[in-house]
């Protein structure tokens, strides 16, 4: 009877470890990517791999570009402007912690949390590079960028869409160079 009992239990272990097995295997099965409707004996496309160099290169330039921002944000030294009652934004100067020089103003609405304008700076020379301007409910109305030269766009935004709707471009002199409308 003791053998019985022995050679029972034997099978019913082997059983058991049998189906563990088994459902394991159709676990992984089913968690397994499943493969493309291509025939084995088909070549495959080979992918270009100058474009993955250029993806991993553009991507690489825009997290040493995000870093650098984000240096920059906590090097730069800001200073903050209050209105006479001491609460209310007026606005905000951003120097260039090397030069000590205005890169950018941040000027706000009477209520001191809406943006009204931003000047930015090039911090070598002191010209102003762009200027943007916003409406009361803080939306872009128009920017206008400088470049060396003192040529300037003029770029205008729709107020209840915030897209920009035109372009002019601007000669050193103020005359005008090119339009561009959206």
């Amino acid at each position: 009877m003791k053998k019985n009992k022995k050679f029972i239990f034997i099978i019913w272990g082997l059983f058991i470890s049998v189906s563990v097995v088994g459902l394991l295997i159709l676990l992984l099965l089913f968690l397994q990517p499943k493969q493309s409707q291509q025939s084995f004996n088909q070549p495959v496309e080979a992918k270009p791999i100058q474009s993955f160099s250029q993806q991993e290169q553009a991507t690489y330039n825009a997290i040493l570009k995000k870093i650098e921002s984000e240096v920059d944000e906590l090097t730069n030294i800001k200073e903050i402007v209050y209105c006479p009652d001491g609460i209310t934004i007026k606005h905000i100067k951003i120097l260039d912690s090397k030069t000590k020089k205005e890169i950018k103003r941040i000027v706000y609405h009477d209520d001191g949390k809406t943006i009204n304008w931003i000047k930015e700076f090039d911090p070598q020379t002191s010209l102003l590079i762009k200027n943007t301007v916003h409406d009361k409910q803080g939306k872009i109305k128009n920017i206008v960028k400088y470049n060396s030269l003192r040529e300037y766009v003029f770029e205008e935004y729709n107020p209840q869409t915030g897209i920009k709707i035109g372009e002019i471009y601007y000669n050193p002199d103020g005359a005008v160079k090119e339009v561009k409308t959206y």
